[in-house]
């Protein structure tokens, strides 16, 4: 009787500890994520992103001047990307991407069958828009829509990562700013985008955590009630 009880404990809490175990390492294969394949996998750290892609490109925007010379334009295509601002407001000749005291974001079009885009953000403008309320808009090829917001400070920057299981049609950067007097100031520098694929360990790994606890919980259902 004793050892029937010793093991019924043991098993028990054996049980605990590999629910446990499961859960830690299906956290822990996965930094830098805050989301999952339902909605898109979003990465807030570069390194993690770039070990998801499969192949990537990584525009930067350096050497590309502002012709004519301080004026902005609409559109910028580089590397297959094409950058809209609805009111010709775009500038690179800064090593980056501004789109300067616009009344509309910015609007991203990828190359046909990339899954994956990242890249760093900034905007807002002191005083009105300072921090600032951004919301980035994913357009899939399949037609479904996912918006994302973050908060970012002047003059500092963002980064944020995309995964889906569908190809990427478009995207739309906003940092929040008012349409009049125009002061949409978004920023986007080192842009990657490329083919990524689900991470299968730590999609498998939590999945395998559920059964576990589920059958500790039937096994505890069905044990007779002690003496």
């Amino acid at each position: 009787m004793i050892s029937n009880i010793c093991a019924t404990a043991f098993n028990a809490t054996s049980r605990r500890r590999l629910f446990s175990a499961l859960l830690l390492v299906s956290i822990a294969l996965r930094p830098g994520l805050i989301d999952r394949y339902a909605q898109g996998t979003i990465y807030t750290d570069r390194s993690a992103f770039a070990a998801a892609l499969q192949s990537g490109t990584t525009i930067t925007f350096d050497g590309l001047p502002d012709p004519p010379s301080g004026l902005g334009r609409s559109p910028i295509t580089v590397s297959g990307v094409t950058f809209t601002g609805a009111d010709n407001s775009l500038h690179t000749g800064s090593g980056y991407l501004n789109n300067f005291d616009s009344s509309y974001p910015v609007g991203i079009f990828l190359p046909v069958g990339k899954n994956a885009f990242g890249a760093d953000f900034s905007g807002g403008i002191v005083p009105q828009n300072s921090p600032f309320n951004a919301t980035i808009t994913v357009s899939l090829d399949g037609g479904q829509t996912h918006a994302y917001n973050f908060t970012g400070q002047v003059g500092s920057w963002t980064f944020l990562g995309f995964v889906f299981s569908d190809s990427i049609a478009s995207l739309v950067y906003d940092d929040g700013g008012p349409f009049l007097p125009g002061a949409h100031e978004e920023e986007l520098d080192n842009v990657t985008f490329g083919a990524a694929v689900p991470e299968p360990y730590s999609l498998l790994l939590a999945p395998c955590a559920l059964v576990v606890w589920l059958c500790s919980r039937r096994r505890n259902a069905n044990r007779p009630p002690s003496p």
